[in-house]
């Protein structure tokens, strides 16, 4: 006596369904065996400073992360038409300020004239510096955008080395040319290779980078990138795409993680205080 067609059809579907839960168990189970520790204690990261609490890349955000006892401050580094390396993300000046236009096509001075947001100006590079210096915080600068500014890995260098802070900064950048650049001009200064959506290695990056910072998002989807630059001896910073809250904090760290980049350094502490 044949079985029924409806019954098949149900048997098939929870045939695949196994399929489908047992897959990702067994996937995720293997990272899990096969996952390294940290190489060094949780580094909490202050993306942008915080812009939760202040606006981005501002001194207000920076100065709210540090009392919240964060061990590194990020910020992007872009350049005016005159030179000066001011701390802004976006190539234009049109989302976080109340002005419009390109930062390569601004003067300081008519960037410093704009509103950063809550009256904040927009800093430059070297005031952050100082701010660091004074507080005992590192810093974790990104050669933003950096083709479109020749000179600027330079500058940077140069900043550092009069600050006398290059040993408590790590330079990244999504930019193999920019890394290459810096490591060419000092090969003694730490560097971080930063990636995006669709990186699934993190192997050999440009300018011999003691460091990679892959986007949490692609960890999620194959955690042996972590795994990946522990073997090649290399410290791994991870940057929060859409996905950024206190439980993938936690499995960032699982996975063996040294260093967490978050827009809430209140949540990033309280996260990590509970693990201990």
């Amino acid at each position: 006596m044949s079985t029924p067609s409806h019954i098949r059809l149900g048997q098939r579907l929870w045939g695949c369904l196994a399929i489908l839960l047992v897959v990702p168990l067994l996937y995720y189970g293997l990272h899990v065996a096969l996952r390294t520790p940290p190489l060094a204690p949780t580094q909490l990261i202050a993306h942008r400073g915080g812009p939760k609490y202040a606006p981005e890349n501002t001194l207000a955000a920076f100065r709210h992360a540090i009392t919240q006892g964060v061990d590194w401050l990020e910020l992007d580094v872009q350049m005016s038409r005159d030179g000066t390396l001011v701390i802004i993300h976006d190539e234009t000046v049109d989302r976080t300020t109340n002005g419009t236009g390109a930062v390569r096509d601004l003067t300081f001075a008519q960037i410093r004239a704009l509103d950063a947001g809550r009256g904040e100006k927009v800093p430059t590079f070297q005031e952050v510096v100082e701010l660091a210096r004074a507080n005992g915080v590192k810093l974790l600068p990104e050669a933003k955008s950096a083709h479109l500014y020749p000179g600027l890995e330079e500058k940077m260098l140069q900043v550092l080395d009069e600050a006398g802070y290059l040993d408590q900064t790590i330079i990244q950048s999504f930019e193999a040319g920019s890394l290459d650049t810096l490591h060419r001009l000092n090969p003694n200064v730490k560097l971080c290779a930063l990636y995006g959506l669709g990186s699934f290695s993190v192997s050999a990056p440009p300018g011999e980078a003691q460091f990679v910072c892959p986007m949490a998002e692609m960890v999620l989807l194959n955690p042996g990138l972590i795994r990946q630059a522990h073997g090649e001896g290399r410290q791994v910073f991870i940057w929060f795409g859409l996905l950024e809250n206190p439980f993938l904090f936690k499995v960032m760290r699982f996975f063996g993680a040294e260093g967490l980049m978050s827009d809430d350094p209140i949540a990033l502490r309280e996260a990590e205080r509970s693990t201990k």
